[in-house]
């Protein structure tokens, strides 16, 4: 299955995440649900078992009182339709290439509030 590029989903995460009392291993879940992770990948890119991933989305889903993942990414995904339709929109951004020697250089769309 595709993963959702992350660089999208982090700033939508971020302000739907605002004020929640999730640990940054949560968060991180979170963001890789919203991706599109089984909980066999999420546990391979976490490196922590499948059980142990199993157990932190039952902790995720009862802070945020929803009860699964469909219900938490369809949450997500209206913050986000309602952020755009407030006038906040996606930019791309410059990234910094991971070897100083990699002239090719890649932009990632990052949040940004409408003026």
């Amino acid at each position: 299955m595709p993963h959702i590029d992350v660089e999208i989903l982090t700033p939508f995460t971020a302000k739907y995440l605002e004020g929640r009392s999730l640990t940054p291993a949560e968060r991180a879940e979170v963001l890789r649900l919203a991706q599109g992770f089984a909980c066999k990948d999420s546990a391979a890119a976490a490196n922590v078992s499948p059980e142990t991933i199993r157990a932190r989305r039952k902790r995720i889903y009862r802070k945020l009182d929803v009860p699964g993942s469909g219900e938490l990414i369809s949450e997500l995904l209206a913050l986000s339709l309602r952020m755009l339709a407030a006038g906040e929109r996606i930019e791309p951004r410059p990234i910094v290439p991971a070897q100083p020697q990699d002239a090719a250089a890649t932009s990632a769309p990052t949040l940004i509030a409408a003026r």
